[in-house]
């Protein structure tokens, strides 16, 4: 380990030159203690899996190498890649004593295939063995397998990465923003006078992301789009940034890196910016600034965005044609990996497309990830019919009561409640939440999400006040075992207010997800899905307390943010449905009849006819139309739509039961 003196070729990033022409010299600055550079060192020397989280260019991979030459300077370091044998590395480090394996952005190891538990234990076993597994991730990668992500927690894959990760238990969390004492310490490191600069920018950066030009480089591309500027340079960088947001982590070829940014630079207006020639561009791309990093990085034989980029606050929405292009460019591998890009990003139908091909083409959990994007897709009847089969391959493979098999349960479940066969899905909750009990605990993530999901349908199926009363029974269970800041405590706040808006308790609602939507804004952000969803609660509620206009406008100014982020998704199609009711209520029928019928069309195109919310559409649309209809064509169509959920639905669903009233009063 000691004879490890470069950093950069451990995946630390360069910082820019003292002085122009130095080039090759100086490349890394004085390190300047971390505040948690003494928790890490202990944790290297009592051996494990160690492992640090925070922001590109918050310093984890410096904070790793100066900790690790500290700490176990006699050590074999083995600086794993992912495309390697992980099960060849295993078996190494398990015949080894005092070796570090280094694992610099270690979500790539935990794709499909990757590193598993096992290998993890392996490597690890044996109390005279003196092992380090030391790795690092962005936050943004290690929050995809955190318990917030509740729509994936039954995806086998995910599950695998997530049981590594829970292995390696507390991480190390690194901030972007240093701590006083850390600035402090940088404005004494006299001798290099990059940290003194860096630490005056230090109340809106890191100091690290500055040494590493971050914010140059950010401007930089900002500033290129202008004409006789660098345009067609600035598109490829977009291309390139959006290929590591969709998911594709590993070098562009120059061909695809091309293909894509033309998508980019005809959005920006094209010929009209009067774009440099190709070879102009991406030499300006790939120049460093002042020696530290380039906004491309060329890498065996393609190109990398600067990871610094990837996690930018307010980057617009990836075009859709993007999608299109890179899964028709990618291996049956890495489009899996696209596949939960989108699922992260709320694109069902591109996660379909790309779990297919992966199934297609016999990538390991495949199959089942295809099913929930199925469902995910609005197609929630084919997803059980794929995932009730796979369900009892793992009840024969794995056991009844193993935590995946558990997980196809819940997955049937929701899907069948999204189908409209709530009473279904309770019993089958009813049973599964005794099991998860029996087997995980009380108190296991698990369990409370069955339990939360059964409340759920309960009020769907118009049980509000049984629903409500299971809502107050969880929450204190779960802000106990998971915090009260957790994202599925904050969802579970949020279903508590809509159950209350159903039990005619519109005030202590809307409190209730008013507050709920400020702790999302601050924890999560405004652009988050999450958050999104409790803009539309509290649009409704504030309908049902007497004030439609500024629910309206609020459904209008959350309609533009759902479509920039989600596109053409559920959510949005409810926010549109919502609209149209509440402008035929408020003295615009003709409006609401032209926003329903649109409306309409997507939900069957989205969903399908037999969809829950395509037929609740119908159905509202029916009530704005039939005003301009005779008694006898109205109650004739209206008869049409109670035969048609009677047959999709049930009787006793509560559209049918109300589509079967207004038909009664006729």
């Amino acid at each position: 380990m000691r004879d490890a003196v470069d950093p950069i070729g451990l995946g630390v990033h360069p910082a820019a030159l003292r002085r122009a022409g130095d080039r090759g010299a100086d490349r890394v600055p004085a390190f300047v203690e971390r505040d948690r550079f003494d928790d890490v060192v202990r944790r290297i020397r009592r051996g494990g899996f160690v492992l640090i989280v925070g922001d590109s260019t918050a310093g984890k991979s410096r904070l790793a190498y100066e900790a690790m030459r500290v700490a176990v300077p006699d050590f074999v370091l083995v600086q794993a890649q992912p495309s390697e044998d992980l099960q060849a590395l295993s078996s190494a480090v398990s015949a080894a004593r005092r070796w570090v394996v280094w694992l610099d952005e270690f979500d790539q190891f935990l794709r499909a295939g990757g590193i598993t538990v096992e290998m993890v234990k392996a490597m690890l076993a044996g109390p005279e063995r003196e092992v380090v597994l030391l790795a690092s991730m962005r936050t943004k990668e290690y929050a995809r397998y955190s318990a917030r992500q509740r729509d994936l927690t039954d995806a086998a894959t995910w599950r695998a990465g997530r049981e590594v990760l829970l292995h390696a238990g507390e991480p190390v969390e690194l901030d972007r923003l240093w701590s006083p004492q850390e600035v402090g310490r940088a404005h004494a490191a006299d001798r290099d006078p990059r940290l003194k600069a860096a630490a005056q920018a230090s109340d809106r950066f890191g100091v690290a992301e500055v040494l590493a030009a971050g914010p140059e480089l950010y401007n930089d591309w900002k500033h290129a789009w202008q004409a006789n500027e660098h345009p067609r340079g600035a598109a490829l960088v977009a291309a390139a940034v959006d290929c590591r947001r969709m998911g594709l982590h590993r070098p562009l070829n120059t061909s695809l890196l091309v293909a894509m940014h033309e998508i980019y630079l005809a959005t920006r207006g094209g010929d009209i910016l009067r774009p440099e020639p190709l070879e102009d561009a991406l030499d300006w791309a790939t120049t460093p600034v002042q020696g530290a990093s380039s906004l491309l990085l060329p890498y065996h034989g393609g190109y990398l965005a600067f990871d610094y980029l990837i996690d930018l606050p307010g980057l617009p929405a990836i075009p859709e044609s993007s999608w299109g292009v890179l899964l028709d460019a990618v291996a049956p591998q890495d489009a899996f990996d696209v596949g939960w890009a989108a699922v992260d990003l709320m694109r069902p139908s591109v996660a379909l497309e790309a779990f297919d091909t992966a199934r297609r083409h016999g990538v390991p959990d495949a199959d089942y990830a295809h099913a929930i994007a199925l469902g995910n897709a609005g197609q929630p009847l084919p997803a059980v019919r794929l995932l009730r089969p796979l369900h009892r391959q793992r009840d024969e493979q794995l056991g009844p009561d193993h935590p995946d098999t558990l997980a196809a349960r819940h997955d049937i479940a929701r899907y069948l409640a999204e189908a409209g066969r709530l009473s279904e899905a309770v019993t089958l909750l009813d049973r599964l939440a005794l099991d998860r009990q029996r087997v995980l605990g009380r108190r296991h993530t698990a369990t409370l999400v069955t339990r939360s999901s059964k409340a759920r349908f309960l009020r769907e199926l118009g049980d509000a006040r049984q629903a409500l009363r299971l809502f107050q029974e969880l929450l204190p269970d779960m802000t106990a075992a998971l915090g009260s800041e957790h994202v599925d405590v904050l969802l579970a706040r949020q279903e508590m207010g809509r159950t209350l808006g159903h039990t005619g308790r519109a005030s202590d609602a809307l409190v209730c997800i008013t507050a709920v939507l400020e702790d999302q804004e601050r924890l999560l952000g405004a652009a988050h899905p999450h958050t999104l969803s409790t803009r539309f609660e509290l649009a409704l509620l504030v309908a049902r307390t007497g004030d439609p206009l500024e629910a309206i406008r609020q459904l209008r100014a959350l309609h533009g943010d759902q479509e920039r982020i989600l596109g053409l998704h559920s959510r949005t199609l409810s926010t549109r449905h919502q609209l149209g009711r509440l402008l035929a209520q408020t003295g615009e029928p003709d409006v609401a009849l032209e926003v329903l019928s649109e409306v309409l069309r997507d939900q069957e195109s989205f969903h399908g006819p037999t969809h829950p919310r395509t037929l609740a559409t119908r159905y509202d649309r029916l009530l704005v139309a039939r005003r301009a209809q005779s008694p006898q064509e109205a109650t004739a169509v209206l008869a049409v739509l109670q035969e048609d959920c009677r047959r999709a639905l049930g009787s006793t669903h509560p559209l049918t039961r109300a589509v079967t009233a207004t038909v009664g009063t006729s």
